[in-house]
């Protein structure tokens, strides 16, 4: 999830070095070369910020937050006390003296200055955590998914647009500079022509295994204390994704990013989903482990969503495996000129032409190498930017800047950056996360119900008549 991407500039038309030597010798000339959002922001006063939940997902985010000199993080709030001391530690070796809380209503309640919170617990609270930061006044950073539930990540779309708060969904393939540069060459240059067919998967072996009895004896949470904050056992906090109550399986989990770009590139929501899947495998594997618990959310999903295109129907298949690592994680979008394949993993993304389609102006520059259906072309920004509707060089340098960034980087950027001007967008609002959430949410439906077909009707995408989504503004 963190994977950070080194872009190559070898042969490129637009090489770091002709950038430091547009924007001028020295240190001014690499600060355009790598600009940075607190540049950008000189002479402001800091953003004061708050982060709950600092689990694997919260550190992640942290860590990246803490990177952006123009925050200052006042306060660290986790229930479980492990959690809470490594989030302390990472923000006193970034400089930043942080009160804890084991409770969000204690931190809103104390820390009266606050501008933003980043939240990133376990799904089944999002929507009350957000809701009361949003309602407090503060602007959210949530992660996704909304919810495990449509009403209350409903609620979620409904007290943002009430507030006029922020709240952006943590889809950061929506500000990551490969995917939207991808998505330009799709959707302006027509790469691959008539769209035909969408093909993803994220395959990731997650075996079942007991919470270590180490970290069960040093940190175990009282049994009181865990039913008061919705946790039925230990086991179950540590493990809350395999569990209903608290999240929605590996399509929500890991599914969601993917089924989000799907949404992105199509510029709507699907018109149907088909789905299947079951957790055989994880109860075997439970048992044979003596886990302690009976996974209930699915080791694996399979689907095929549809969309209306001008020549008919589109299918997009998707998996997603709990049980195997086997090929990782992409997106393979084709048409009849061509087929892209994008991913967070930077060896697995290429783009592959048809012998009968006519070469794009760009092509000759493109890296090539040979694959099982003839040549393949290497994806490389750089190489592309003179595709149809070409950037600008500013809108270039940022996505060179950018590229250099680990993945969740740009996103939690274009959050920040959104506080401080509003006349920047965010990327994902709340509005078209919960597109996401409903596709995702349903699938799973679907495959519950052994595979029923699920038609949509577009009043289900929209959870709140104010805030509609804006497909255009996502462009």
């Amino acid at each position: 999830m963190n994977q950070q991407h080194q872009p190559s500039s070898q042969g490129s038309n637009w090489t770091r070095r002709e950038f430091v030597r547009a924007a001028g010798a020295g240190a001014a000339g690499l600060a355009l070369v790598r600009p940075t959002w607190a540049q950008a922001q000189a002479a402001t006063d800091p953003l004061n910020v708050a982060i709950v939940g600092t689990g694997r997902e919260g550190r992640i985010l942290l860590n990246l937050a803490l990177k952006i000199p123009e925050l200052r993080f006042k306060a660290v709030c986790d229930i479980w006390s492990y959690s809470q001391r490594i989030g302390k530690g990472l923000c006193k070796r970034a400089g930043h003296k942080v009160n804890v809380y084991e409770r969000y209503q204690d931190m809103l309640q104390a820390e009266k200055d606050l501008d933003a919170v980043i939240i990133a617990t376990p799904d089944f609270v999002h929507h009350e955590i957000t809701n009361a930061c949003l309602n407090a006044g503060l602007h959210v950073y949530c992660e996704k998914e909304m919810s495990n539930d449509l009403e209350k990540a409903r609620s979620m779309v409904q007290t943002a647009s009430s507030t006029g708060k922020l709240l952006q969904i943590g889809h950061q393939r929506r500000s990551n500079p490969y995917y939207i540069h991808a998505r330009h060459l799709l959707l302006k240059d027509k790469f691959c022509g008539h769209m035909t067919a969408i093909n993803g998967q994220w395959n990731q072996l997650k075996p079942l295994r007991p919470m270590p009895a180490a970290l069960t004896k040093k940190y175990g949470i009282p049994q009181e204390k865990l039913e008061e904050f919705g946790y039925g056992s230990m086991q179950e906090f540590y493990e809350w994704r395999w569990f209903n109550k608290y999240a929605g399986g590996p399509m929500t989990d890991l599914g969601s990013h993917q089924v989000d770009v799907y949404i992105w590139y199509m510029g709507k929501p699907p018109k149907a989903v088909t789905a299947f899947g079951n957790n055989d495998h994880a109860k075997w594997e439970a048992k044979k482990y003596k886990a302690g618990y009976e996974p209930q959310c699915f080791d694996h999903t399979m689907c095929v969503y549809e969309w209306d295109s001008e020549i008919g129907t589109i299918h997009a298949y998707y998996q997603v495996l709990l049980t195997s690592s086997n090929g990782g994680f992409y997106e393979t979008f084709m048409g009849d000129e061509g087929t892209m394949r994008i991913s967070e993993i930077r060896d697995k993304q290429a783009m592959f032409r048809e012998k009968v389609a006519d070469s794009l102006a760009w092509e000759d520059d493109a890296q090539k190498f040979e694959g099982d259906n003839g040549s393949v072309m290497k994806f490389d920004p750089m190489k592309s930017r003179n595709a149809k509707g070409k950037m600008t060089d500013a809108a270039a340098k940022k996505l060179m800047a950018d590229m250099e960034k680990p993945a969740h980087q740009p996103h939690i950027e274009n959050f920040f950056a959104a506080v401080r001007d509003k006349n920047i967008k965010l990327n994902c609002p709340a509005e078209i996360g919960y597109e996401t959430a409903v596709a995702v949410i349903k699938a799973n439906e679907s495959a519950v119900a052994g595979g029923r077909r699920i038609e949509f009707k577009e009043d289900d995408f929209i959870a709140d008549a104010s805030a509609k989504p804006d497909h255009k503004e996502q462009a």
